[in-house]
């Protein structure tokens, strides 16, 4: 990882945190206040959505940097590098393609949403679309990446496999039974 990279991956990883952050206190006010005052803070509900949406989609453009997206890999792992990398080359254009399409509607729904604003603060709609196009701003040029060290020839035999996805779990060797823990709890009888 170079350390532009890392530097920007903390950098999200910080500001999911303090979304989060935020959208915590925001709804603990809220729910105390309807419980104990009687009274709503409508203006956090309005903040923690937001919140939520941006720390969705800062969220999914880490998890492709992470490589933690779900993907189904029983056909790739049968090929060999050659197989993998023209795997890897057409699932990476056509996730350019879809991020395209992606980014091309979010920036229609910014441009829209400068003309209405939420009913209580008064936030353009256009904060909630804006996280869609920065979301596939990110995953197009992570995306872009893969694909220039691919075309470049330096991703290796390694590499291939962990693009692909990590295993759910361990497979277990034939004849090998599965080992569970003890139970911790009550006695037998």
């Amino acid at each position: 990882m170079t350390r532009f990279g890392l530097v920007m991956t903390r950098t999200v990883e910080w500001s999911m945190g303090a979304l989060l952050a935020i959208m915590v206190v925001l709804v603990f006010a809220n729910a105390a206040g309807r419980y104990l005052l009687a009274t709503g803070f409508p203006e956090g509900e309005e903040i923690a959505r937001l919140c939520f949406v941006w720390l969705i989609f800062l969220g999914a453009a880490l998890a492709v940097r992470e490589r933690a997206h779900i993907g189904i890999n029983i056909l790739v792992n049968r090929f060999g590098p050659a197989g993998k990398k023209a795997a890897l080359l057409i699932v990476n254009v056509l996730a350019l393609y879809a991020l395209w399409l992606f980014a091309e509607g979010s920036w229609k729904q910014t441009v829209i949403g400068f003309q209405s604003r939420t009913a209580v603060t008064g936030i353009p709609h256009a904060a909630y679309a804006f996280a869609g196009l920065v979301c596939a701003a990110a995953m197009a040029a992570l995306y872009l990446i893969d694909l220039a060290r691919l075309v470049a020839g330096r991703i290796s035999e390694d590499e291939l496999v962990q693009v692909q996805g990590a295993p759910l779990h361990e497979e277990i060797p034939p004849g090998d039974p599965p080992k569970f823990a003890p139970s911790s709890g009550g006695t037998k009888r």
